[in-house]
């Protein structure tokens, strides 16, 4: 019988020569070698040079709606609406996940923007343009973009919170670490908050990464059609491994630091399958304390009393989601920052995920039909616990609305 290490050994390199041997690598899946420039206080020069370096990279494949769709925004508070002074009363950063652009926060911003936030959401530096640029970027990069986006509210508001996704959570997180609970953040909203991946296997992301070196084909996880127009589908190994590194990073600063005191509002899925949810859980109970802090569980499952822990960093409200009406078994980490009329990834959106079954075209034929409850595909995460279902995986949060409910809640409880 071989050794552990050893069957790990063989299992690694079979499917290395399997994905050296097959897909294909376009110019997409090549760094584009452009520039990618950090945001400032003057937010609309950051959006035109980063529109230009999108149409270069992309070499002018990408619609022009799609280019927008990507590109960092602003929205400044309505001055016939709200009570407009200088500095501004109320300011929000938003920073996107891994592979992700500004657009999945859009719906987020744009609710914040109606209560009168001045907002601004950030491109991290190796999005928004080709897959290839994520194969040379280092996580370093990503802090130094989160800095910079928080830095450009400097005297512009008196009060600022940071709205982060997956890995913008973690970066957002990494920041308040390294600041020591920065006085000029009010508040932290961390949506599928990226503690750690969902696997054991994280360390080996950057072995894979590096072997690409001399099979590029190997550099790469995941190998996909790239239909998504504001996002990557296709996934290096060298994306995993800045995202691991990072956030063994951020892990490690939270053990060597007291318990984070600004006020943190959490929502994530119990079912998440990119990133690891009680590892999630336990950060919010173990390295945050403030008693305004609040966290929402979501569950397609029946409550147990471990998703009801006792926990010292906040209260924690676990809400069952499954819902046989709309065909919903549990959401996906994507999810939660999506509205349901959201005109690309919303229920009735452009775009449906069904990258699971890419290379079994009857499963993606079934993946691709009408959801509802009498359709045997069903909404969900793609995970284990979801076989015996054609699962697409759910873009769009149904509960948005009264999710973003309950972070003006928690908002409003911070300025009492």
């Amino acid at each position: 019988m071989l050794h552990p290490v050893s069957s790990f050994i063989w299992i690694l390199f079979f499917s290395l020569s399997l994905n050296a041997c097959s897909g294909s690598l376009e110019y997409r899946h090549k760094p584009s070698n452009v520039h990618y420039t950090l945001p400032g206080k003057d937010f609309s020069a950051y959006i035109k040079k980063t529109k230009k370096l999108i149409e270069k990279a992309t070499k002018g494949e990408l619609e022009p709606k799609w280019v927008e769709a990507r590109l960092p925004f602003e929205y400044k508070s309505d001055k016939a609406k709200c009570d407009v002074s200088t500095p501004y009363k109320k300011g929000v950063l938003l920073i996107h996940g891994l592979t992700d652009s500004p657009y999945i926060m859009r719906d987020m911003a744009e609710e914040l923007n109606k209560d009168c936030y001045w907002v601004r959401s950030i491109l991290l530096p190796g999005h928004g343009t080709v897959p290839g640029d994520l194969l040379n970027i280092k996580y370093s990069e990503w802090i130094s973009a989160t800095d910079a986006g928080i830095a450009s509210f400097k005297n512009i508001v008196d009060e600022l919170y940071v709205v982060g996704f997956s890995t913008g959570a973690s970066l957002t997180l990494h920041h308040i670490l390294r600041k020591n609970n920065p006085k000029n953040i009010k508040g932290l909203i961390l949506i599928s908050p990226g503690i750690k991946e969902n696997t054991s296997l994280g360390f080996v992301a950057g072995w894979i990464g590096t072997l690409g070196e001399f099979l590029p084909r190997a550099a790469w996880l995941d190998l996909l059609p790239d239909r998504d127009k504001v996002k990557y589908e296709s996934f290096p190994a060298n994306a995993g491994a800045q995202f691991h590194y990072l956030t063994k990073e951020m892990r490690e600063l939270a053990e060597a630091n007291p318990p984070i005191e600004i006020p943190v509002f959490m929502a994530l899925s119990s079912a998440d399958a990119t990133v690891d949810p009680l590892i999630a859980k336990d950060f919010f109970c173990s390295h945050t304390q403030n008693p305004k802090n609040h966290m929402i569980w979501y569950t397609g499952e029946a409550k147990t009393a471990k998703e009801n822990p006792v926990c010292s960093g906040g209260t924690i409200k676990t809400k069952n989601i499954a819902d046989k009406t709309l065909g919903i078994l549990n959401y996906s980490h994507l999810a939660l920052p999506v509205s349901p009329t959201n005109a690309y990834y919303g229920k009735g959106g452009e775009y449906k995920n069904c990258l699971a079954y890419t290379n079994h075209e009857k499963d993606l034929q079934a993946c691709q039909q009408v959801i509802d409850a009498s359709s045997t595909v069903k909404y969900g995460e793609k995970t284990d616990k979801n076989d015996g279902h054609p699962v697409r995986r759910i873009t769009f949060n149904p509960e948005f609305n009264n999710m973003m409910k309950e972070v003006f809640d928690f908002i409003q409880s911070l300025e009492q």
